[in-house]
């Protein structure tokens, strides 16, 4: 975190605690995988991930920067199905499936907005699409038009006054 604000300084850090590793579906892909030679030993454990996660909610206090507990909310949303139902969120018991994916994305959408919130993307007010030039993202400059810019007789018109950002090395 230090090496990446003294290099950018404008950069927006989130600290972002794993999810909770789900033994019966790890146990499980290691038996699906290896068949008998399945040790029956996890490799990974919900409780070696909640001390990463508690490492993770100390480091972003300490560095003063947003913490999203995917660890915590996920084990309290699938809580509502039982103790282990945040297992819906995974496919293998490490690994997300579609569920947990909209999870995910739905918390990292709620985090930017409540943190940062000059990177949360505001639909366009005619359409309510999130992806057209009527959408704006204060903190973001656009570096090309959007498509429904662009006059396909006349395209070269779109990119006039735009200027091409060169990479920095």
């Amino acid at each position: 975190i230090d090496k990446t604000q003294s290099s950018y300084p404008n950069a927006k850090i989130l600290v972002i605690a794993p999810p909770p590793v789900h033994l019966g579906q790890r146990l499980a892909f290691q038996k699906q995988r290896y068949g008998d030679k399945a040790t029956g030993i996890p490799e990974r454990t919900k409780e070696h991930t909640a001390k990463y996660a508690e490492a993770c909610v100390e480091i972003a206090k300490e560095k003063n920067v947003p913490f999203l507990d995917m660890f915590s909310i996920m084990v309290k949303a699938g809580s509502e199905d039982g103790d282990d139902g945040f297992g819906k969120f995974l496919c293998d018991g490490l690994h997300f499936s579609k569920e947990g994916h909209d999870f995910v994305a739905k918390a990292l959408l709620n985090t930017i907005e409540t943190d940062f919130p000059g990177l949360a993307v505001k639909p366009d007010t005619v359409t309510g699409q999130p992806n057209n030039s009527g959408s704006k993202c204060e903190d973001l400059e656009s570096s090309g038009p959007y498509h429904d810019e662009i006059d396909p007789k006349e395209w070269e018109k779109a990119f006039e006054g735009r200027k091409r950002k060169e990479p920095s090395s």
